[in-house]
């Protein structure tokens, strides 16, 4: 490949980035781009493939094509690599590396592909010369690119070693490091190569470890992205012209040492201080440190410096994201204070976030003028682009009405339930239920925290409508309640089927304890559906502690065993506990040891079907607690249950348990639900869900419950 000779290149870049890596490489070389399945593609001398791997800030990857092959099969590969005189690329003592990509019927596993490429080249070396070279995985003269995509084969030379992004000044990082082509694409999306030239500052009051700072100072000061490296795939290649390349790295060393001098205000911010280190001595290792700096302050703490002249000009930052539901209303406020700054303090200022969540950037309280999507990684984001001016400043958003209704009825229940929940010595109470149609949530306290479920919102509120609202509401709830955000567990609600009851949501095994009436009960508000504690029985299990004594006590789908607890600080004589679930029996047993008592033959725990159990139980008691799930259809189960359908059954077979004078307490939470007439004519059935429906449960009926007993001889 001479000088002046023209070739085919194909350039990889980050997903959403292929547009403007189209428009950076026809401004860096002149060449006729065009679009190549994985990126661009482009024709042109090597020297401007040099160009793109030195200047490049977009890109990942570039490779001289050898050829191509609208023939898909293994022959056709096999072809192609023969096709290619090896001796012009690698010499016989020197070292390659093959990289394969996709499938083919005879190569389903991309490194059985490399090695088949790599036997194909070595094969022919070696006829011609009687020695092969080599493989080296780390440091090869050559890699080979060979690919199987859209219908085509792919044949070529990898230029750039390793991926361009890694411009060789990254120091330690935070947490979330955003890539550097990824930032530079931001950048170049909010046109600051031209900012830049004018003059203009850039802001990043979220910097991390500073790679959109860096990225910045280096577009500011006209540095190429590419003059970090200690080493480029094409500097041992054979068709290597060590000429072009000196060349361009002259000119851009003159460049850079040029925009140094002119280049204007670069300043990132960050709350971490050890990041803040990291990113200053990386601009000082880029001898950027004159004009860009990075400090040590928070969001709710900046200001407008007064010791660096700023002319108005871009504040880009990558916010948080939340990916978690629990993590975002923790950023309600972050996305607000971004707001705040730029109306009070940077009117006149461009402003960009890249986010992955519509929802909080919606906080930030401006319309966007444009919308870019983004990869960060795996994670799909957008890039949000906001004039600061007057007309967005007179736009800004309004206290919410409903939000502040929101707030105040929570206000108020508190009130309300404080003299209540103080004389009844609770820590475990609900403190509201969908009081206001627009917030749907059911918020239980426990002791110093709290449990938010959502009800699934109707099909005509839209899903970021329904999220907004739900992290709105979690905020006002922290301010309200005087609790940090990560002490509210946050969860949506909906009908849970079969073997879903029993899964883990999000496993961190934070366990705590609430007591009640004097009985100590593990809760844990993250890992499952449920709390392990269910509020709205806390009558019934009070009942069931002042009636236990001496008494014989079954607690059929006990779940975690409050009702065996209560009986037990009751005085119970024994108790049985059965349960489809191993972990909720564990539980129970927890439960019960944390009231002074011991699994053993007084206390039983019985991991069973409690259907099958019921048919085959020969033994009696004195009380009964049966709390069956609306539906289950668990594979463990021997049959489904529906508590509606199978009631008859379930009664029936308990009462033939019961003892002469003993009751049996029977509820389900399906709010349609009727007791058939023949059982209140076979058994002295009373109805009392109203005495069993506690105070902080009165808006609805979440129970139905019944004390059912055999009638006199």
């Amino acid at each position: 490949m001479t000088a002046n000779q023209t070739t085919r290149f194909w350039v990889t870049c980050p997903q959403g980035v292929h547009g403007l890596l189209k428009q950076e490489i026809a401004t860096l070389t002149d060449a006729s781009v065009g679009d190549w399945h994985k990126g661009v593609e482009f024709t042109g001398s090597l020297k401007d493939a040099y160009r793109v791997c030195l200047w490049s800030r977009l890109a990942n990857r570039v490779y001289a094509a050898l050829g191509e092959s609208h023939e898909v099969s293994f022959d056709a590969l096999q072809a192609l690599v023969s096709s290619v005189n090896w001796d012009e690329h690698l010499r016989p003592s020197g070292t390659l590396k093959v990289v394969f990509t996709g499938r083919l019927p005879e190569i389903r596993d991309t490194r059985f592909g490399a090695q088949k490429v790599k036997d194909w080249v070595v094969d022919q070396i070696r006829e011609r010369h009687g020695v092969r070279p080599n493989v080296d995985p780390q440091n090869p003269d050559l890699t080979i690119f060979a690919q199987v995509a859209r219908k085509k084969l792919f044949l070529g030379i990898e230029l750039t070693g390793e991926s361009l992004h890694r411009r060789g000044y990254r120091q330690a990082t935070g947490p979330a490091p955003i890539k550097e082509n990824l930032a530079a694409a931001i950048l170049l999306a909010s046109d600051w190569p031209a900012r830049a030239k004018r003059g203009e500052s850039f802001l990043d009051l979220m910097c991390g470890s500073g790679t959109l700072v860096t990225e910045a100072a280096m577009i500011a000061a006209d540095y190429a992205p590419g003059l970090g490296r200690t080493q480029f795939g094409f500097e041992r290649w054979l068709q290597h012209s060590v000429n072009d390349w000196r060349e361009l790295l002259g000119e851009a060393r003159e460049r850079r040492e040029a925009g140094r001098e002119t280049m204007p205000v670069v300043l990132g911010y960050d709350a971490d201080g050890g990041v803040i280190a990291s990113a200053n001595a990386t601009l000082e290792k880029l001898g950027l440190e004159k004009q860009a700096r990075c400090y040590h302050r928070s969001l709710a703490e900046w200001t407008l410096p007064t010791h660096w002249a700023l002319t108005p000009g871009l504040w880009v930052s990558n916010p948080p994201y939340g990916e978690r539901l629990g993590d975002k209303p923790t950023l309600l406020r972050t996305y607000r204070r971004i707001g705040e700054i730029a109306r009070e303090q940077l009117n006149g200022w461009e402003l960009g976030m890249l986010t992955s969540d519509d929802i909080l950037a919606r906080e930030i309280g401006f319309k966007p003028h444009d919308k870019r999507r983004l990869f960060n990684g795996p994670i799909e984001t957008t890039y949000y682009q906001f004039h600061v001016d007057e007309a967005q400043k007179a736009s800004a958003p309004a206290n919410n009405e409903q939000v502040e209704a929101f707030r105040n009825r929570l206000l108020k229940n508190r009130k309300q339930l404080k003299k209540w929940v103080n004389r009844e010595n609770l820590e475990a109470y609900r403190l509201y239920d969908a009081d206001i149609p627009e917030f749907a949530l059911a918020i239980d306290v426990y002791g110093q925290a709290l449990h938010v479920q959502e009800y699934a919102p109707p099909k005509t509120v839209p899903e970021h409508k329904a999220q907004q609202r739900l992290l709105q509401a979690v905020d006002a709830l922290s301010d309200v309640m005087e609790l940090p955000v990560s002490k509210i567990a946050v969860k949506r609600r909906e009908r849970q089927k079969g073997t879903r009851q029993y899964e883990k949501n999000d496993a961190r095994n934070e366990s705590f304890t609430v007591t009640e009436y004097g009985v100590t009960l593990k809760v844990n508000l993250h890992d499952y559906l449920d709390t392990g504690l269910f509020l709205d029985h806390r009558n019934m299990r009070k009942k069931v502690q002042e009636t236990a004594r001496g008494k014989r006590v079954l607690n059929l789908f006990c779940y975690t065993g409050a009702f065996t607890a209560h009986a037990y600080a009751g005085g119970a004589a024994s108790t049985t506990s059965v349960d489809l679930s191993k972990t909720y029996l564990a539980w129970a047993k927890d439960n019960l040891q944390l009231n002074g008592g011991k699994a053993g033959p007084n206390h039983r725990f019985i991991h069973s079907d409690c259907l099958q159990w019921l048919s085959e139980s020969k033994d009696t008691f004195d009380l009964i607690i049966m709390d069956p799930p609306t539906f289950s259809n668990s594979a463990r189960m021997k049959d489904t249950l529906d508590v509606q359908r199978d009631h008859e059954f379930l009664v029936d077979h308990a009462m033939k348990l019961l003892s002469p004078d003993g009751v049996l307490i029977f509820s389900n939470n399906y709010r349609k639900f009727y007791l058939d007439d023949r059982l209140y004519e076979a058994y002295a059935v009373q109805d009392v869900t109203g005495q069993s429906v506690p105070k902080d449960f009165t808006r609805s009926r979440p129970h139905r419950c019944f004390e059912i007993r055999h009638k006199p001889a």
